[in-house]
Formats: C-alpha cells, structure tokens, sequence
C-alpha cells in the first residue's frame, strides 16, 4: 500500500491566502472610494452667503441672509457639516446668537445695532434668515460687517446686495478682510 502524502501544499496555501488578501484590499478600496463619492455627491464646492439689505416697510434695516444649511447648521450648532437632506434648520434663538456675532450693524456714531430674527425658511438645500435692526431708524452712515462661516472655511465669500435711499451696491467680504466695516 501506498502511503499518501497528507502534508498540505505549502505553495497553494500560500498562493491562496495572497488572492484572499488582494480581494480584501480590493473591497477596502471600493467601500473607501464609495465613501469619498458619497461625501462629495452632497457636498458643495462654494462657500458662501449672500445677504440683501433694504429698508423693511416699519422704516427700520432689514437683512435677508441667504446660506446653505448645512454649512449653516454646522456653524450654528459648533457640529460637523452633514448632509443637506438630514440637516435640520437651526432654532431662531441658536440663529439670532450666532449671526448676533457675525454680522454687525452700526449705526453713523458707530453704535452696534441688535439684530432680531424675523423669520426662517428652507427651500432645498438652502436656508434663508430675515433680520431686522429695529432700532436704526436711518441707514444713512450705517456699516455693516459680515463674517459667517469664517470660523468654518477660508475660502469663504459673503456677498451683501444694498438697495438704501434709491442706491444699489454689492459688498464683498472675505475672510482677509472680515472685520473691516463697509457703508451700507
């Protein structure tokens, strides 16, 4: 009788555990690659804000703040950026604090102006805050700074459109030059 060899093939073993561990490297890949796709698939390449300033029908400044929510959302809550589709709008009293902070009103003696919130709403990926300055009763010398999201992203750009006493002006903010007040 023959005695067979019962020794496992040493080369096939290892020929074996080699193709194993390409195929893991290989699915390790993918769920990464899907990963980076599926961040980038909601994320967006601009950052900015745009605000239009005018006179409200009470005589007082009124600022309509335009930004995307997710962006927003993360700056209000101090969180990490999420996806549009799962972030939720920030509360007008988390909303006032924060743009309480970054955006500044003065008035022509250089009195900060407080800001109120006067609505929220969100259309899409984009939330859209109304701001008033009740107090100001003339926007004549008044200056405006605007630095949301600078604390999140360098390339930040705030654009405010005015429309004041029959003149229109766009004002550009960047994250350079944020703390420097414009004439509305």
């Amino acid at each position: 009788m023959v005695a067979r060899n019962r020794r496992p093939n040493v080369a096939a073993a290892r020929r074996a555990r080699s193709r194993l561990g390409q195929l893991a490297f290989a699915v390790a890949l993918t769920l990464v690659s899907l990963a980076v796709a599926a961040r980038r698939a909601y994320s967006h390449p601009l950052h900015t804000t745009l605000a239009e300033v005018s006179v409200a029908p009470d005589g007082g400044l009124q600022i309509v703040l335009r930004a995307f929510v997710d962006d927003f959302a993360a700056a209000v809550s101090g969180r990490a950026v999420l996806p549009a589709a799962t972030t939720v709008t920030p509360h007008d009293s988390s909303t006032a604090r924060y743009l309480g902070a970054a955006l500044v009103v003065t008035d022509a003696a250089g009195r900060r102006q407080s800001l109120t919130v006067a609505g929220t709403r969100r259309s899409g990926d984009l939330v859209w805050v109304t701001l008033r300055a009740p107090s100001l009763r003339s926007p004549t010398g008044a200056r405006l700074t605007n630095r949301v999201l600078f604390e999140r992203y360098d390339d930040q750009v705030n654009i405010v459109q005015t429309s004041v006493g029959g003149r229109r002006q766009t004002l550009l903010f960047t994250k350079r030059e944020g703390a420097v007040a414009k004439a509305i």
